[in-house]
């Protein structure tokens, strides 16, 4: 084992979402057409957003429905230089109703003074200051971040990339998802290949470059 050893970052879902569907069943079917009185569809539509969402998470590395998480960061000092951030599992941070960060900070089972530090919002940027406002170190051996983050209102380009995938699985529903091409001269050629069905290898190119700005850049 080396020494000094590097730090690492374990997050847990404190209060989870009771769905992580980016999209609502009314939406899917307003975009296909579909009569909302029908409820024929009902379960493959539900079944196939909740895939969908998933496989969107999945590509974008985050979670974008609000849930509540605590980060719990190892020796943050021994990898982080002088006023580098530590950045939260998660994001964007949302403010309660006096716009103050849904954040807590602890500092080796201390509660940080929030006077302490600031958050870039939109990233999960959490940034060390002393006691005078200036730009600190962390330098705690075990730092806990408790925060809400993730949308109470999808963002629409987000639902947008999530419907048009679902508008193309639609299409294609009832087809091999394995056929690649078909012809028939003397009397037939297929060509296969191999496909999962909501992942992001099948994900159409339209609906990555909506999700382009939201896919995590950093580790």
């Amino acid at each position: 084992m080396s020494w000094p050893p590097r730090g690492y970052v374990i997050t847990r879902v404190i209060a989870p979402a009771t769905s992580l569907a980016l999209i609502a069943i009314d939406q899917v079917k307003a975009a296909l057409s579909i009569d909302p009185a029908d409820t024929t569809q009902d379960v493959w539509l539900q079944q196939e957003i909740d895939a969908t969402s998933a496989a969107i998470n999945n590509y974008c590395d985050r979670s974008f429905v609000r849930q509540t998480y605590r980060d719990q960061i190892r020796a943050a000092c021994q990898w982080l230089g002088w006023g580098q951030p530590l950045g939260t599992r998660q994001w964007p941070i949302p403010v309660d109703g006096s716009g103050v960060p849904v954040l807590t900070v602890t500092e080796d089972t201390v509660v940080t003074d929030p006077s302490l530090w600031e958050v870039e919002n939109d990233t999960g940027a959490v940034y060390r200051l002393d006691d005078t406002g200036n730009i600190y170190a962390w330098a705690g051996m075990v730092t806990l971040f408790d925060y809400d983050a993730g949308y109470d209102t999808i963002p629409a380009d987000v639902q947008s990339a999530a419907i048009e995938w679902m508008t193309g699985r639609w299409m294609q529903r009832g087809q091999d998802p394995s056929l690649r091409s078909e012809s028939i001269p003397d009397v037939r050629e297929v060509t296969y290949q191999r496909q999962d069905p909501a992942t992001a290898s099948s994900m159409p190119n339209g609906v990555r470059d909506w999700l382009g700005p939201y896919r995590r850049s950093y580790v």
